[in-house]
């Protein structure tokens, strides 16, 4: 090439390799003192998208971390205040359970309930008062709360919780069936059932099986409805209890046909029963009901005598069927003498219980209307059934309040139920963001971080690069000078 001093072309190649090493030097001192690879868009475009939307995932997991956290917390207040009120629960039942015995005097019944009446004033405060941050919690007004427990749309929980105050807690449907009598032969008296199916809470009731200890029709008895019932109650919610069997015939003391003679007979489940004992004097209903109670282990039944009359009270406290008859050749009024007459003296009367039907939710019964007195009918929530109706005046009414508690307990245990696998499912998240996190993280540095090792090896090689191209450009820059000793010469 010719040689030239305007133009130093040699030095301006050497400038441009200088500069680029300076460049990259100066890049492998911003990625060393800032540990990031990627600090502005130009280091790495297609990095840089990646790896801002993975710290944008990061960002959001760890706000869902504070949201879980905040969760547990508030879930943490329910659950031990609902521990508490069943604690106070458990407490108020012990007193009903010993105020329902018949040796506690009316002083001590009384003491008994002024314990119960300050318990059930610490259960309101508790339950009225439980609250997070201002939220109500145990009140009612919990419903459809919303727990974001993740960094994306839809990544949320759940959670309503019942009331649980003592004007609410408690609370349940209830039905009673009807008392169901027939007149004809025992063996082909109407089932429940023979006017429809029964269906309970929209499921046909079937499988009625024998009770066992019923005379007649022992599949068709309150008790044999009862099982029948039972048996569905994982599907319908509904549960059903056997009541005792009751019912009251009248023992005829006057007019010309009175007592039972000796040719007469009277069958109670099976069981015959003559003689002139139960004579018209007076005595006779008296003297009826202990022949009849002598023989109570074979009939399952009990009779009792109504104060001042002539009436017997029969009982089956199982809930079987109670199935009498009775035969005479002269001189027993049968009309007189039950409470629903027969056609003819050789006619039998098959009593059947009643059962009562419980369910948290209001719930239908339909068909069956020799169960009740239509076609359909509808449970609804019993609003005696709650906590704070609860009462141990009598010994009676500390029994239904026994039944009460056991509801209340049960419906404690089922919030406490559901609050403890929001708990169990707010950690299990927690745990998989604690991974994801950390998995994130480690993808994000992959891609943003700066490698030490390797950028201080480019760091040596820019410096060493530089230190030569100062060199070369030193030199580049004297090139011209020997323009000169031509011009001298």
């Amino acid at each position: 090439m010719g040689l030239r001093i305007n133009t130093n072309v040699t030095a301006l190649a050497a400038r441009h390799k200088l500069m680029k090493s300076s460049k990259k030097l100066a890049t492998s001192l911003e990625r060393l003192s800032s540990g990031l690879r990627i600090n502005k868009g130009s280091d790495d475009v297609v990095g840089l998208l990646k790896s801002e939307s993975l710290r944008s995932s990061v960002r959001g997991i760890g706000i869902a971390e504070l949201n879980i956290s905040n969760g547990l917390n508030m879930l943490g207040v329910a659950e031990g205040t609902l521990s508490e009120l069943t604690s106070l629960a458990q407490s108020i039942r012990e007193k009903t359970v010993q105020a329902a015995d018949a040796t506690i005097s009316s002083h001590d019944r009384g003491n008994i309930e002024t314990a119960i009446n300050d318990l059930l004033n610490e259960y309101s405060r508790l339950s009225s008062g439980a609250a997070f941050d201002g939220t109500k919690l145990l009140d009612g007004t919990f419903s459809s709360k919303t727990f974001q427990i993740g960094p994306d749309r839809g990544n949320s929980l759940s959670l309503s919780i019942s009331d649980a105050r003592s004007s609410s807690i408690g609370e349940v449907a209830v039905f009673t069936s009807a008392v169901r009598s027939a007149n004809g032969d025992s063996a082909n008296v109407p089932d429940f059932t023979d006017s429809g199916a029964l269906t309970i809470a929209g499921t046909t009731i079937s499988g009625f099986t024998s009770d066992g200890v019923s005379n007649v029709a022992a599949d068709d008895s309150a008790l044999a409805y009862v099982t029948a019932i039972n048996n569905q109650s994982g599907v319908t919610g509904v549960s059903a209890t056997v009541n005792t069997n009751v019912t009251t015939i009248t023992y005829e003391t006057t007019g010309s046909a009175v007592g039972l003679g000796a040719s007469d007979k009277f069958i109670l489940n099976g069981v015959t029963f003559t003689g002139t004992a139960y004579n018209s004097t007076d005595t006779g209903v008296t003297n009826f009901a202990a022949a009849l109670n002598a023989k109570s282990t074979a009939t399952g039944v009990t009779a009792s005598v109504v104060s001042g009359s002539d009436k017997l009270v029969l009982s089956a406290t199982d809930g079987r069927n109670i199935d009498i008859k009775a035969t005479a050749n002269s001189g027993f009024s049968a009309n007189n003498f039950f409470a629903a007459g027969f056609a003819s003296y050789d006619d039998s009367l098959a009593f059947r219980g009643t059962f009562k039907l419980e369910a948290d939710e209001s719930f239908a019964i339909t068909g069956g209307s020799n169960i009740h007195s239509a076609a359909t009918a509808t449970a609804g929530l019993d609003s005696s059934t709650t906590l704070d109706q609860i009462s141990v005046t009598t010994s009676s009414n500390a029994g239904s309040a026994i039944d009460i508690l056991d509801n209340t307990i049960r419906h404690l245990q089922e919030r406490r139920s559901d609050v403890g696998s929001k708990i169990i499912r707010m950690e299990a998240a927690e745990s998989e963001l604690q991974i994801r996190k950390e998995n994130l993280m480690s993808a994000e540095s992959r891609i943003r971080d700066v490698d030490v090792a390797s950028e201080t090896a480019n760091m040596t090689s820019a410096q060493i690069l530089q230190q030569a191209g100062i060199a070369v450009l030193a030199q580049a820059n004297s090139l011209p000078q020997v323009a000169l000793s031509l011009l001298q010469g």
